[in-house]
């Protein structure tokens, strides 16, 4: 068999998953739903009722991300637990099928179209497209488990990911395992939702539900040193960002992105945070003591800083104070009352914190 004729089919496969990933992530936004939600809901509409354990196995999640699953479904009426019939000690959950209806009357026309081009093949013809995309199905879940539980890549040339933004209205980056030094910024310049380079070892980057999540393997290992990373993020949505695990050296370039929280615990030695124009009150959490952090946002806008855990010496716009113990809060004039400011929060004491005005 030809190998272009191979790859050609691969190709398609690929298109196919892409797309229905922009289906389910529509219609995910159309019910107020996560991906995985909508994932689950299709689980059990094909399979019916079942265990959270067996739920998780068939959508490839842990029992606690599930669970998590479970609960907003079950919250939001689509879901409800029940005691299995045959063994009391066990919850089955089942599908609640006059919500389910909005669901599937949303997927019918999908269903429909689908079903015309399925008829375009014999009996013959699609007991081998059933054969070829049920194993499939298994070479990818393998893969993915393989994949998810593979050592990381060697250091070496930088690597780079990215991801369509899709129709997703808001993101969030949550860096799990923190890194040597990071850097994160705002850009305009390209379509996708993010783009990361890294050099050294190469994490595990996944985005879920409009979560970005970067993880290394293991935590404080002894190639921590090398573990670099670059991420830009897609200008035209808000963005949440998370760094468990701390840094040594972050800096964020985020004037131009309509960041909504952030918040790194684990400690840090050096941050470098540049601010824009807030939306509402975001707040800024350092969670874990820090070095020397420092954060920059436009004239004019108001800013609270709450220190927990005392300072070496802090600026605060032109002010320069000593040091500081316990609780302080320092806060522009009309801070406390206006709509859209930044709420800094350091928690765990610090050396030294700069808050000042930069040019806009």
């Amino acid at each position: 068999m030809d190998r272009d004729s191979i790859d050609s089919v691969i190709r398609s496969l690929r298109r196919v998953n892409l797309q229905g990933s922009f289906f389910g992530q529509t219609v995910a936004i159309r019910f107020g739903l996560s991906e995985s939600d909508v994932e689950a809901l299709e689980v059990l509409i094909d399979t019916g009722a079942a265990t959270a354990g067996r739920l998780a196995e068939l959508m490839g999640l842990t029992t606690g991300a599930v669970t998590r699953v479970i609960d907003r479904l079950e919250q939001a009426g689509y879901v409800r637990r029940v005691p299995d019939s045959t063994d009391r000690r066990r919850v089955i959950v089942e599908p609640v099928p006059m919500k389910l209806a909005a669901i599937k009357a949303a997927m019918a026309q999908f269903g429909e179209k689908s079903a015309s081009e399925i008829r375009r093949y014999s009996d013959a013809e699609l007991a081998v497209i059933d054969d070829f995309l049920t194993r499939m199905a298994e070479i990818t879940r393998d893969e993915a488990n393989a994949l998810r539980d593979a050592p990381d890549r060697e250091s070496g040339a930088p690597s780079e990911y990215a991801a369509p933004i899709g129709g997703l209205g808001r993101a969030r980056l949550l860096f799990k395992s923190g890194a040597n030094e990071l850097f994160v910024r705002g850009s305009a310049d390209f379509d996708d939702l993010y783009r990361a380079k890294f050099d050294g070892p190469v994490p595990q980057v996944r985005l879920r539900d409009g979560t970005v999540t970067i993880q290394y393997k293991g935590r404080w290992q002894w190639d921590w040193r090398d573990r670099r990373a670059d991420v830009s993020l897609n200008t035209a949505i808000p963005w949440d960002v998370e760094v468990v695990g701390g840094s040594s050296k972050m800096q964020g370039k985020l004037a131009s992105v309509d960041l909504r929280s952030f918040e790194l615990t684990g400690g840090l030695d050096q941050l470098r945070l540049t601010l824009g124009r807030p939306t509402g009150v975001v707040p800024i959490r350092l969670i874990g003591g820090s070095n020397n952090a420092r954060f920059e946002r436009p004239a004019g806008v108001h800013v609270q800083l709450k220190l927990s855990g005392g300072a070496g010496g802090v600026e605060f716009d032109r002010q320069k104070l000593g040091g500081t113990g316990g609780h302080s809060l320092l806060e522009t004039t009309g801070a406390a009352e206006a709509t859209d400011r930044f709420v800094i929060e350091v928690t765990g004491g610090a050396n030294r914190i700069a808050v000042v005005e930069v040019g806009d």
